[in-house]
């Protein structure tokens, strides 16, 4: 049995979807029987069957280099076969798969230089094997990092939790509706609607709100920023109501169920789950073909360009008519049933399988040598500053 080591620092981070993926993809390698694993806990870790737990230090960006030795340490400890990470960290000489999830910081002009964003970079050159999201994903690294193997960058998209989201009852959805005061149609606004330069896009959904005058919907926003901006609410057409709050995924199948429509009007994404997961619950959605979100809609969205307020107001304006969202609907149900977390654990689980193999044989042993001496390095520096 290989001997597996998880570090789930991004539970620590933070409870968006990165979270999802991995409590979907550990729940069947779990259950899967080739994996004995074990997993960093450094705070807020999924209860898992199956899965041995090993209290960590917090993570701290600027203590990556000591973090590392002390991840190897544990490797060393318990015999790690592999190790992978729910985000950027690393080992130093144990074989590591690394699981992409997008390239935005490299694409979207974020500083670099900030040590979380040098660590994924770190992250990616020590990996030996990749799993990226999404095909755009894939091709997005391979582009800036041209040295890393094709045959070495595995693709498996998300998948959804149909126990979650899924088409709930109407007298359910009606519930939801009056415990929010959702007394109107509404669109429905999912995520962060303010991020470094603007990639979310969310400015093209409420200009086309501004544009479009009197209007007899609502516009219902789930997490994101904590309080909704004060330029958004006060470019709102004359009746129109907003409002924003944090759900549970039960709640958020409820929400999508009662919605006009998901606006998700995002420049890039790694893959874009909410999308499936409004389709999921029999959501009509509006997106863009940015990144991979044509991709996940593939033809049962709205696809428009994301850069014409024109093209969101006659989105907004179509996908009012019962015949359109009905098609859309039907359509959606179809296309998400390709969209299976099983797919992803099984291509994560032969990545791992192919990687403890060549480093069995001793592939990358001149790679680790020369990796330690590096860290090594890097954290008496950070020691002596």
């Amino acid at each position: 049995m290989i001997k597996l080591l998880v570090d789930g620092v991004f539970f620590q981070l933070n409870d968006t979807g990165i979270a999802r993926v991995w409590r979907s993809v550990l729940e069947l390698l779990a259950a899967d029987g080739r994996f004995q694993i074990y997993f960093l806990d450094r705070g807020r870790a999924p209860a898992i069957a199956g899965i041995e737990y090993i209290p960590f230090p917090n993570y701290l960006c600027i203590h990556c280099p000591a973090d590392s030795r002390l991840i190897q340490d544990i490797c060393d400890s318990y015999g790690i076969d592999v190790f992978t990470s729910s985000y950027y960290t690393t080992p130093v000489n144990t074989p590591m798969l690394l699981m992409v999830y997008d390239m935005i910081p490299e694409l979207f002009g974020f500083d670099l230089s900030q040590r979380m964003w040098m660590e994924k970079a770190a992250a990616i050159c020590y990996a030996q094997r990749y799993l990226c999201i999404s095909e755009n994903t894939r091709t997005d690294l391979l582009a800036m990092y041209p040295e890393i193997p094709s045959s070495h960058v595995a693709m498996a998209h998300c998948g959804v939790d149909t126990a979650v989201f899924h088409q709930r009852a109407a007298a359910d959805v009606e519930a939801f509706r009056r415990q929010y005061g959702l007394d109107r149609p509404y669109f429905l606004f999912v995520g962060s609607r303010v991020q470094h330069q603007g990639y979310k896009n969310s400015g093209l959904f409420f200009a086309a709100l501004a544009r479009m005058g009197e209007a007899r919907f609502d516009v219902f926003c789930v997490g994101g920023e904590r309080e909704i901006e004060p330029h958004i609410l006060g470019s709102l057409p004359p009746g129109v109501r907003c409002q924003r709050v944090e759900l549970t995924d039960d709640e958020l199948a409820l929400a999508y169920g009662g919605a006009l429509a998901l606006v998700y009007p995002s420049l890039y994404e790694g893959f874009g789950m909410p999308v499936i997961e409004a389709m999921a619950s029999g959501c009509p959605v509006i997106t863009t073909r940015h990144g991979s979100l044509a991709e996940a809609a593939g033809d049962a969205a709205l696809l428009i360009g994301g850069d014409s307020v024109d093209e969101m107001c006659a989105a907004l304006v179509q996908v009012q008519e019962a015949g359109i969202r009905d098609s859309l609907r039907r359509k959606g149900l179809d296309h998400v049933c390709q969209f299976r977390w099983r797919e992803m654990a099984n291509e994560l689980a032969s990545g791992l399988e192919l990687l403890v193999r060549e480093s069995r044989a001793g592939v990358y042993d001149g790679f680790f040598a020369e990796w330690e001496r590096l860290r090594q390095i890097q954290a008496n520096v950070d020691c002596a500053q």
